[in-house]
């Protein structure tokens, strides 16, 4: 951290009089590794954190016309720490979520692991694309590469990935014990 990044800090700190709404200390700014966020004086007796970045608050909205397919509450429109989402107003007694944009991609194949779910693409909360099973959490099964449905000429599992390598992309077989690997595409 630079010292022009120092003094902010200490300008920062100076500027606020709001109190911990835990324990009425005062907040100070706290540093862990590269992170930075506000945290309560007194801690270790009161361990109030909250972002450096104020955040605007968003509170649910109701969906008009929609309805928990599991409990028949109205289902609202909900932000959480991955963004937003769609939950059951009946949360925690019926804990029903769906994305708020159905995926795009249809299925690419059947989940190798329990047969009646089907691989699709997903992106977690770093950008990156992973391949797991449509019926998690019931089937915990996923992949980080692509997956292809066409079976693996040495072990006959169900499913190849594509990877990349110096030569172009090839199919490889996503079992440990299996080395096959195809020519270049």
């Amino acid at each position: 951290m630079s010292r022009r990044d120092d003094t902010l800090f200490e300008l920062a700190e100076s500027n606020n009089s709001e109190p911990c709404p835990r324990c009425q200390g005062s907040l100070v700014i706290k540093h862990i590794g590269q992170n930075s966020f506000w945290g309560c004086k007194s801690y270790p007796q009161c361990t109030y954190t909250r972002s450096l970045h104020e955040e605007e608050a968003f509170s649910p909205e109701p969906l008009p016309d929609s309805f928990c397919p599991l409990c028949e509450k109205p289902l609202l429109l909900k932000k959480g720490r991955y963004g937003f989402f769609i939950g059951c107003s009946g949360f925690p007694l019926c804990d029903y979520m769906a994305d708020p944009e159905p995926d795009p991609e249809s299925p690419l194949c059947d989940c190798p692991q329990c047969g009646k779910g089907q691989l699709v693409e997903r992106t977690n909360k770093f950008g990156k694309h992973f391949y797991p099973c449509n019926r998690y959490p019931s089937c915990k099964f996923a992949l980080n590469q692509k997956p292809v449905a066409q079976p693996c000429p040495d072990c006959g599992y169900p499913v190849l990935v594509e990877k990349a390598s110096a030569a172009g992309k090839r199919l490889s077989c996503p079992q440990k014990t299996c080395d096959y690997k195809s020519k270049p595409l």
